[in-house]
C-alpha cells in the first residue's frame, strides 16, 4: 500500500518480534535510515505471537516489574489492549471506545486509544468514548487501548472497560487474510543499536520525542531512534488530551534522595515510575506512583522519595539499584509542555557524582 522505509524519522516503542522461517540471505540490515521500522516490528511482531492480528488481546493483569514486562518502559498506571489491524482500501484504521453503561459494580474510569504505523509514527491518540478513524502511512497498525488503575489493589473498573473496546478488522480480512507478517529485520543488529541507543538517551537525558508521522516537519531521526530506544510508543504533544513522558538521567540508588514538586495540573492524572538502565520497572515492592494516591505536603507540592523508608513521605524502593524514572502526564498541561515543573533534578547520579542539574 505505501512506502514503509521512508529516510525522514517516526516515533517510538519496543517489544520482541520473533524471526520468520526465512533463509539467512533474506534477513534485512538495520541501519539509521530504517531502525524506527525495525522496531515496530519487533513490537507488533511479539504481539503478533499473541493472536493480536486477529482479535484484541487483553492483558488481565498489570505489567509485571523487570524482564518480564513484553516490552521496555511500560508501567502499572493502566491495563492494555492491542491489536494489530490492516487500513481499508483508503488507508483508514476504524476503532471504537464504547460509553460507559453504569455495569454493576463498576465506575467508570479513565480510557483511550492509540494508533502507531509501521514507522513507529503516532497519528492519532483519543481519550475516552467515541468512534475513531485516523489514516496511517503503512499498511498494517498497531492499536494500544489503556484502561485506567485508580487503585493497583483493585482491578475491576479496568477489567470491565475493557469490554468497550473494539477493532474493526474487515480490512484483515480482506486484504491480510495471513494476518500481520513481521519484516525478517537482523535481529543481532537491531539489538547492538539498540543497546547503543539507549546509553545515548540516558546519558543526554532527554526527553521522549515523537511525531505524528514520517513526514511531520519536526521529524527527527536521531532523537526519535532514541527515543525508540528506551521507549516504543509514544505520541505528540497534544495538550488536555494526549500524554507527555519526561525522562530522567541515571541516579544513585544507594543514597536516599527526594524531590519536590508543584502538581503540574494535568487534566487526567501523573504518575512516576521506576527504571533500570534497560528500560525495564524496577523489580521492588514498590516501584511506581501515581496521583490517585501520593500524599500532598501541607503547601499541596508533592514530595517523592526514592530509597528513603517506608516514613518517607510517597516512598519508592531501589534495593540500592541504580535508576531512572518517567514522569508521564495523563492530559497534559501547558506547564507540562514548556516543562515548567521540576521533579526531576536528584542530588546524586549513578555512581555517586553531584548532578550539576541539582537544585538545592
Amino acid at each position: 500500500m505505501k512506502n514503509l522505509f521512508k529516510l525522514s524519522a517516526v516515533s517510538s516503542f519496543v517489544l520482541a518480534s520473533v524471526a520468520l522461517p526465512l533463509q539467512a540471505t533474506d534477513t534485512i540490515a538495520v541501519t539509521e535510515q530504517n531502525y524506527n521500522q525495525a522496531a515496530a516490528a519487533k513490537y507488533m511482531g511479539n504481539w503478533d505471537k499473541r493472536g493480536a492480528d486477529k482479535e484484541i488481546v487483553h492483558l488481565p493483569i498489570l505489567v509485571p516489574a523487570g524482564n518480564k514486562a513484553p516490552v521496555v518502559r511500560m508501567n502499572q498506571d493502566s491495563l492494555y489492549s492491542s491489536a494489530i489491524a490492516h487500513a481499508d482500501k483508503d488507508g483508514y484504521i476504524h476503532v471504537t471506545i464504547d460509553e460507559f453503561e453504569n455495569e454493576p459494580g463498576t465506575e467508570d474510569i479513565y480510557t483511550s486509544v492509540h494508533v502507531l504505523d509501521e514507522n513507529s509514527a503516532s497519528p492519532m491518540y483519543k481519550v475516552g468514548p467515541g468512534e475513531y478513524s485516523v489514516k496511517i502511512d503503512t499498511d498494517f497498525a498497531f492499536i494500544i487501548f489503556r484502561a485506567g488503575v485508580e487503585d493497583k489493589s483493585d482491578l475491576t473498573n479496568a477489567l470491565a472497560a475493557q469490554s468497550r473496546f473494539h477493532v474493526d478488522y474487515s480490512a484483515t480480512k480482506e486484504f491480510a487474510p495471513e494476518g500481520y507478517v513481521a519484516p525478517n529485520y537482523d535481529v543481532a543488529q537491531r539489538q547492538a543499536m539498540t543497546k547503543k541507543l539507549k546509553k545515548e538517551f540516558l546519558e543526554a537525558g532527554e526527553d521522549f520525542f515523537y511525531v505524528e508521522s514520517s513526514d511531520s516537519p519536526d521529524a527527527n531521526n536521531g532523537r526519535q531512534m532514541r527515543s525508540n530506544a528506551q521507549g516504543w510508543g509514544g505520541m505528540p504533544i497534544e495538550v488536555g488530551i494526549s500524554n507527555i513522558y519526561r525522562n530522567t538521567k541515571q541516579f544513585d540508588g544507594s543514597v536516599c534522595q527526594q524531590t519536590t514538586f508543584a502538581e503540574p495540573d494535568n487534566k487526567y492524572f501523573t504518575s512516576v515510575t521506576l527504571y533500570d538502565e534497560v528500560g525495564y520497572m524496577l523489580d521492588t515492592d514498590r516501584f511506581s506512583i501515581n496521583s490517585y494516591e501520593w500524599d500532598k505536603n501541607s503547601d499541596g507540592t508533592v514530595t517523592i522519595s526514592f530509597g528513603c523508608g517506608d516514613d518517607a513521605p510517597n516512598n519508592l524502593e531501589t534495593n540500592g539499584e541504580d535508576f531512572n524514572y518517567t514522569v508521564r502526564n495523563y492530559g497534559a498541561s501547558h506547564d507540562v509542555e514548556y516543562d515548567l515543573f521540576g521533579g526531576r533534578e536528584l542530588k546524586y547520579l549513578a555512581g555517586g557524582s553531584l548532578n550539576p542539574d541539582y537544585k538545592s
